[in-house]
């Protein structure tokens, strides 16, 4: 088994040269806005995402001319300003505008909005308003789960490398599974990606930037046949890795490309076939960290851009790599395809999704971010998805009587087996091999219903009924001698199951003060099903499942367009209820000592409120302000005590217990995100535009998972961001060329922080970047 197989690499170079392909095919060119909004109103699986949220359009020129018409709009938009949610849209051109070249960038411009890096691990994990788990074992529903037009992942290193040729990108808080795809607590994210157009349309996009950060996007849509109309888009991301280890050498860089093909047959004037496929390779050098502590003398630096690896050669020899100064890294393939069928009825629309996705990972981590080979880690998962979803809704939206109804049903099945390094613990044997099965059905049913029973007020109610069946077959723990590469000892625990069985529902009412104002409040009662923790299993106790969590939710808010549309204000007010929450929390398993573990926290709670402006005082300047608060406690748990226990066995040597009750305890969530930009344009020799912004974003102090109640280095501190761009384009010529600067001022911060045995760390987010980027479309 090698961890960079020469057809993976072979796959690469292939990608390159289709996507140089793609840019030789691109020239100067803006899509036709009516057609963007004609092929949007074609894309009905994306228009309902949590929260009921419907019919929502994107603003055309941003859509589909991207860099070029910076600011063509004049006033706000007014999508959803008629829906009783509090989601966030962000349209393709504030995607470029934002540079948001990866997900965890979204925190920028979303408020009460969290992506974190698993410790250790690529794979990325979301929350919203505090709802979220931090899934390091990669085999458990998320709170948050990504949509990516319309298909579910609920493997969180699925969404690796798919953040190029988006529509838009809408971040849905609160609890989902009432309008289509799976029951959660936390809320959703929804991927829109480009649709074929009817017309011929081509572009090209090349960034350059700081630490040899390269990245490249190309797409070509247009028809084959009156009825036949297709897209192809690409990436291809390589460089940007700005940690180094005490040598200088450098670390962190992406190596990523991926090829995403869309296919749509207009059959009749009333039938729609889309066929969707796409494939990634990622050869990127794995997320690391900062070592900020440990008790084994291991010497630590305060430069949070440094960071360390090392690799026992046994070890390698062992999983099959290559042993000799080889980095953490990832060789990882994800594809995935899917079809949709579509069909208006006179009273109604009918649409069903059926979609295939797949993973084949190998990740090669080092969780002690040290020249030390301890606590590294291979981790091998081939998992696959297959979901299928019906649904029927009314025919007109505005109607006094709206209704939908669907069914989703989803099956996976995973294989995993990962090795772990403990050799620096005494007592423990040095190499130990976790591996099992996990099969898992998904069955949710759902209806909402609305109905206007003043002209002004409209009420709104929702039930769904999901069951989720999930088990782990013959897991399997074995110990190695790392001299001789045999195993010492072999443990078969056998079969675990978790099953969920659970309703969920809503109920709330809108009121349409005037044409500009609406306001809403809404109650709903969500859920997510239980699961497994996965990680260095040494005990049966270890593969009790995790109960299931519910969440009640309050909600108020109203939304308003002032002055003739040149002000939009929206708020919203919250409160979450939470029943047995789950987290990653601590489980002491001697001798290994502590380690990660999922555990329900019996009664908890988050409030908080949020806000987003945009204005438009004068012509060619745009402000734009964001706010987010939230804040939690609990009120009912106890539980290990991870740096209690960790200190009294580096004073005794001896591990033993250390709980804590919880009750009162703050949740540490970032209480306060902040995000807002002033964007001006105006005209220069009659055919071109500047454009220039100004935009930052604030995020408050946050606890690290595992560490509820301390202080210190494990609480990540607050970080302040200024960010620039200046374009200039030529709207008739269809090119654009930016400069731009993340992170102005270089701050440090970090993202996220864990434990392994005694070591702590730190993930350190981007120092500053400056860039340069030429878009060129026809």
């Amino acid at each position: 088994m090698s961890l960079v197989s020469p057809c993976r690499s072979r796959s690469a170079l292939s990608l390159r040269v289709t996507l140089l392909s793609t840019a030789l095919l691109s020239c100067a060119g803006s899509a036709d806005a009516a057609v963007v909004a004609a092929k949007r109103s074609l894309h009905p699986i994306a228009k309902h995402g949590a929260g009921a949220v419907r019919h929502r359009t994107v603003d055309a020129s941003a859509a589909s001319n991207e860099v070029v018409h910076v600011n063509a709009r004049r006033g706000v938009t007014g999508a959803g300003q008629h829906e009783a949610h509090s989601e966030t849209v962000l349209s393709r051109q504030e995607l470029q505008n934002r540079n948001v070249r990866q997900l965890i960038d979204i925190v920028r411009v979303a408020p009460n909005l969290t992506i974190q890096p698993s410790f250790g691990s690529s794979a990325l994990n979301f929350a919203l308003r505090g709802v979220g788990l931090m899934d390091f074992t990669q085999n458990n529903t998320p709170s948050v789960m990504p949509y990516v037009d319309g298909v579910a992942y609920p493997v969180s290193i699925m969404t690796s490398g798919m953040l190029f040729d988006m529509d838009d990108i809408s971040v849905a808080p609160g609890a989902s599974g009432f309008t289509h795809g799976q029951s959660t607590t936390g809320g959703e994210i929804n991927f829109h990606t480009g649709d074929p157009t009817p017309e011929f349309h081509a572009g090209l996009m090349e960034d350059i930037a700081s630490y040899g950060r390269n990245r490249v996007e190309g797409f070509v849509s247009g028809p084959i046949s009156k009825s036949v109309s297709f897209r192809l888009a690409g990436q291809s991301m390589t460089g940007g890795g700005f940690q180094h280890n005490s040598q200088g050498e450098g670390y962190g860089n992406s190596n990523i490309g991926a090829l995403r093909g869309k296919l749509r047959w207009k059959i009749d004037a009333t039938s729609t076939l889309d066929i969707g496929g796409h494939w990634t390779t990622d050869q990127s050098e794995t997320s690391s960290g900062h070592n900020f502590y440990n008790s084994y003398g291991v010497p630590v630096t305060s430069d949070i851009m440094q960071t360390e690896w090392g690799l026992d050669p046994r070890f390698a020899k062992i999983i099959g790599i290559n042993g000799a100064n080889q980095k953490p890294r990832e060789d990882n393939i994800f594809w995935g395809a899917n079809v949709r069928y579509t069909k208006d009825f006179s009273w109604g629309r009918l649409w069903t999704l059926s979609a295939f996705e797949a993973v084949d990972e190998h990740e090669l981590t080092n969780q002690t971010n040290s020249v030390a080979s301890y606590g590294n880690m291979f981790r091998n998962n081939q998992t696959n998805v297959f979901s299928q979803e019906v649904k029927l809704e009314s025919r007109d939206p505005h109607a006094r009587f709206h209704w939908e109804v669907g069914m989703y049903y989803s099956r996976a099945r995973m294989a995993q087996n990962f090795w772990y390094d403990s050799s620096d613990r005494p007592g423990t044997t040095p190499l130990n091999e976790t591996s099992y099965r996990q099969n898992q059905q998904n069955f949710n049913q759902y209806v909402q219903l609305s109905y206007r029973i003043l002209p002004k007020l409209t009420l709104i109610g929702a039930i769904s009924h999901e069951s989720d069946d999930r088990q782990m077959l013959n897991v399997v723990s074995a110990d190695y001698d790392l001299n001789t590469g045999a195993r010492t000892h072999v443990q078969n625990f056998g079969n675990s199951g978790a099953l969920t069985n659970q309703f969920a529902g809503r109920v709330g009412a809108q009121y349409q003060f005037n044409p500009s104002v609406m306001g809403y409040v809404m109650f709903s009662r969500g859920f997510k099903p239980g699961g497994f923790s996965a990680n260095i299993t040494q005990q049966a106790s270890q593969l009790k499942p995790f109960k299931a969590e519910q969440v009640l939710t309050y909600e108020g808010g109203f939304k308003t367009m002032l002055f003739n549309r040149r002000l939009r204000f929206n708020a919203a007010g919250f409160y979450y209820d939470y029943r047995d929450q789950q987290l990653l929390g601590t489980i002491l398993v001697p001798p290994y000592g502590v380690l990660g573990g999922y555990v329900n926290a019996p009664r908890s709670n988050i409030y908080g409120a949020e806000f987003d402006m945009e204005a438009h005082p004068f012509r060619g300047l745009v402000l734009t302000q964001n706010f987010g608060y939230q804040n939690g406690s609990y009120s009912q748990f106890q539980s290990l005590n991870r740096s209690a226990t960790t200190a009294q066995f580096a004073s005794t040597g001896v591990w033993s217990p250390v709980n804590t009750n919880y009750n009162g305890y703050n949740m540490g969530l970032a209480n306060l995100t902040l995000s807002g930009a002033a964007t001006y344009t105006w005209s220069m020799f009659h055919d071109y535009k500047m454009t220039f912004d100004v935009d930052y974003n604030y995020r408050g102090a946050q606890t690290q998972p595992q560490h509820i109640g301390d202080g210190g280095i494990y609480r990540a501190p607050a970080y302040f961001l200024v960010n620039s761009f200046l374009t200039f384009a030529a709207p008739k010529q269809h090119w654009s060329v930016s400069v731009y600067g993340q992170n102005l001022a270089d701050r440090r911060y970090w993202l996220s922080g864990g434990t392994q045995a005694t070591f702590y760390g730190v993930m350190p987010g981007l120092p500053r970047f400056v860039g340069a980027k030429m878009n060129v479309t026809y």
